[in-house]
């Protein structure tokens, strides 16, 4: 899906790292595909995915919650929504372009919360 990003955030050591803000939720991510400059203050079009670097955890809960929340002071977020085949709903919907989702079927049209290891941010043309 794609969405208009308002940056806030671009960090001056991580070239990567960027903190945007979609629908009001702002949160840091990223920018594994920026083909131009960016710039704080400016919005651009993208699509969000996220990164598993370990191991892929995923589990229903009762409460329906459509956040994303930080843990602690790095990179990786719990993502708490409603799941599709190839998406989860979070207030933003994340696609599943690695296809973890594919063998959670028994969750699929459930609330969930998914463990990310960051977000991952494509600034599309």
């Amino acid at each position: 899906m794609e969405y208009s990003a308002l940056i806030k955030r671009l960090d001056p050591l991580i070239e990567e790292e960027v903190t945007i803000e979609i629908n009001g939720i702002e949160f840091t991510g990223f920018a594994f595909i920026c083909p131009y400059k960016i710039e704080v203050g400016e919005c651009y079009p993208v699509s969000l995915g996220f990164t598993i670097l370990d191991e892929f955890k995923i589990r229903k809960i009762q409460e329906e919650k459509k956040e994303i929340e930080r843990i602690g002071l790095g990179y990786e977020y719990y993502i708490r929504g409603f799941l599709n085949e190839e998406t989860v709903d979070a207030g933003i919907v994340f696609s599943d372009e690695d296809e973890y989702f594919s063998e959670y079927s028994e969750l699929i049209n459930n609330q969930v919360e998914i463990k990310v290891d960051r977000i991952s941010i494509e600034f599309l043309r």
